[in-house]
């Protein structure tokens, strides 16, 4: 038995069957990523795992006396606790013995004779357990994880519900280092981090003595901590025991194998089929035929073979601008009487595409927010060419329960249904997805939505904060193929460096 066994299981969501039978291991030391398209379903399987979700049918088992700990992404948390308070929650059970170790300590102040050595020993064994967990490393464990994610410029006693969402995630990342389960689950742990702090999970994980789980759009992360590949596809996971690129090689030929196999039994079906046809009502071969109907009825069915549909993403350009798209000038922006950034001097000239970076908190959503309108600039000025249309894909959004058709006709009041929904059909969002709570979509479903409003209006420059969180491979391709054919400027903030080098014309580095 491995540490997690998952067999045969089945699952329906929405009348969508997403699961065929899948079987599922977690053996000691296995480093797993899971890959597969938006909206396979590796959400919800995480979710069933983690025991969040109850399967149809089929079985999960944990092994016995085993811990581990879900980052989803969506996790829900009391926000009304420091950081501090919050993070050092993860050494709760070493803080209770150390109290029980020093209060043995103090008894053996007054204790009878008889007793002494008894409470010594007991002493002496929490403090072995103690140092055996590292317990007098805290301060050392708890800075490592601080300073590898950026968290080391927050204030610690700042209460989480001040913080935004990004900088919550990367909290709730840490706590669960911290809390080293025997196994990691982790759905998108990348996406609110930028490129110095993936690579610190990175190599964090990869030295991880225990096993983790984890799904993941981000193909330079997957590359580095992969030992063992998961894909979902055709409601089946197949394991690969493997690194990611030769994951890569031996996916397509048994994509091939599967497609053969597909493609054999469809013709054996509808032979058998034609022959029950012709001969069930013929007395002298109705039992032939009552028998190859039993035999089909038992016959275990392949999913049809499903390949990436690639989306149809094109922003439409509205019209020429003038040499000079936006100019800053001695700008600075922040929050209230805070600065963030100063003295900031940019000419975005026509048609350039640029990508702004820098660790996490250093402004560069604030930039955007800022020159956007949302909030106001402390000093200096930014200002658009007259003819500007601005297309913005912000980094965070509140969803409401609503389906993606009525998400966009908030913003597109007189389009019809069937127009919406050609819109949304861009994108791949489609049939039961178009009429979903956008609440239960995928994340990677959710950014397709948030493109196919963005291809409704006409523009000349593109804003785009983070826009590749959560959409799978083929997608950001897709995506990259569309923002280099845009004939208009473009302004990027994204951690991947996969995705923005050779489309950009130059990079602002915030260090």
């Amino acid at each position: 038995m491995g540490i997690l066994d998952v067999e045969n299981l089945k699952f329906k969501y929405a009348n969508e069957e997403l699961f065929n039978s899948v079987n599922f291991r977690v053996l000691p030391h296995d480093h797993i990523v899971i890959v597969g398209d938006n909206g396979a379903g590796k959400s919800t399987f995480m979710n069933l795992i983690s025991k969040n979700l109850i399967p149809d049918s089929g079985t999960i088992e944990w092994e016995n006396n085993v811990t581990y700990s879900y980052l989803d992404q969506h996790l829900k948390v009391n926000t009304d606790i420091s950081i501090y308070d919050y993070l050092i929650q993860s050494f709760k059970d070493l803080f209770d013995k150390e109290k029980k170790m020093n209060e043995y300590y103090k008894m053996l102040e007054t204790c009878d004779s008889n007793l002494y050595d008894k409470y010594l020993s007991y002493a002496s064994d929490i403090n072995d357990y103690l140092e055996e967990h590292n317990f007098y490393q805290i301060d050392s464990t708890l800075g490592n994880v601080i300073s590898g994610l950026g968290l080391k410029e927050y204030d610690l006693s700042t209460k989480l519900s001040i913080l935004s969402g990004g900088s919550r995630a990367k909290v709730y990342l840490a706590k669960l280092l911290l809390d080293s389960p025997d196994v990691l689950l982790m759905d998108e742990p990348t996406n609110f981090l930028d490129e110095a702090h993936v690579r610190f999970l990175a190599s964090y994980l990869k030295n991880y003595k225990k096993q983790f789980v984890v799904i993941s759009h981000d193909e330079g992360f997957i590359r580095e901590i992969a030992e063992v590949v998961y894909n979902l596809d055709n409601k089946e996971l197949v394991r690969y025991n493997m690194d990611y690129e030769h994951y890569l090689v031996e996916k397509e030929f048994r994509a091939r194998d599967y497609a053969n196999a597909y493609k054999k039994q469809q013709e054996y079906v509808k032979r058998t089929q034609d022959f029950i046809n012709k001969n069930i009502v013929r007395a002298t071969t109705t039992k032939r035929a009552q028998s190859r109907r039993k035999a089909l009825e038992k016959l275990s069915l392949l999913a049809k073979p499903k390949n990436h549909e690639p989306m149809n993403v094109k922003f439409p350009f509205s019209r020429d601008l003038g040499d000079e798209v936006l100019k800053l000038e001695d700008l600075s922006v922040g929050y209230g009487d805070k600065v963030v950034l100063s003295n900031l001097e940019l000419l975005l000239k026509k048609n350039q595409k640029i990508a702004i970076l820098g660790h996490n908190g250093v402004g560069k959503t604030t930039i955007l927010k800022t020159i956007m309108g949302i909030i106001e600039p402390l000093e200096g000025s930014y200002k658009w060419n007259p003819s500007a249309d601005i297309n913005y894909f912000s980094q965070e959004e509140s969803y409401p329960a609503i389906n993606a058709i009525n998400y966009l006709r908030g913003f597109y009041h007189m389009k019809t249904d069937q127009e919406l929904r050609t819109a949304l059909a861009q994108t791949n969002i489609k049939g039961d997805l178009a009429t979903k709570p956008m609440t239960l979509l995928s994340g990677g479903e959710q950014t397709k939505v948030r493109l196919a409003l963005m291809m409704m209006k006409k523009s000349n420059i593109l804003v785009l904060d983070e826009i590749t969180n959560h959409l799978d491979m083929a997608s950001k391709a897709e995506l990259w193929e569309a923002i280099d054919q845009f004939p208009g400027s473009v302004i990027i903030v994204s951690h991947e460096d996969d995705f923005y080098e050779g489309l950009v014309d130059f990079v602002l580095n915030f260090e």
